[in-house]
């Protein structure tokens, strides 16, 4: 378990890069805020293996779990519901939008051995667009509340004989 920061950072980069070009990063998975105690900090798992199945040899799984959690005041934990997706996306090694991506080990070498989540992981379009779509509701709902505000605003002050 480390803090998100050894994904990206160069002082890890040396490191990092000899654990890729050796295959033996099998899967990142970053995990949400607050998880440990008095820590709001995202961490994240790094799981190595050895010797890699067939299937998975110079591939990395990266898992963006970082929504899958409780989070209640200032703690959080995973639910089994969390567990259960995240355990699954990695035992299936697919991609899955907005979730999780397999990449080539020269993939990550590439990008100097940045396994950043938010490099290989993009949200989906639809999550995207149904995000926008809520913006655009709450600027029209909010703009009606204040049309509506200043008109009474404006009702009340010809009442007491203010006209503007």
């Amino acid at each position: 378990m480390f803090p998100h920061g050894v994904l990206f950072r160069d002082a890890e980069g040396d490191i990092r890069r000899k654990m890729i070009e050796g295959d033996y990063v099998d899967a990142v998975i970053g995990l949400g805020k607050n998880l440990f105690y008095n820590s709001s900090m995202e961490s994240c798992l790094l799981v190595c293996r050895m010797k890699k199945s067939k299937e998975r040899k110079g591939k990395i799984i990266l898992i963006n779990a970082v929504n899958e959690v409780h989070l209640e005041r200032s703690s959080a934990w995973l639910d089994p519901q969390h567990i259960k997706k995240i355990s699954d996306a990695y035992s299936k090694f697919k991609d899955i939008d907005g979730f999780a991506k397999v990449i080539s080990k020269d993939d990550a070498l590439k990008n100097n051995g940045n396994l950043s989540l938010q490099l290989y992981v993009k949200p989906e379009r639809e999550e995207q667009g149904r995000e926008i779509e809520s913006l655009i509701a709450q600027v029209r709902e909010n703009q009606e509340n204040i049309n509506a505000a200043i008109e009474t605003l404006s009702s009340k002050l010809r009442d007491i004989g203010i006209d503007k």
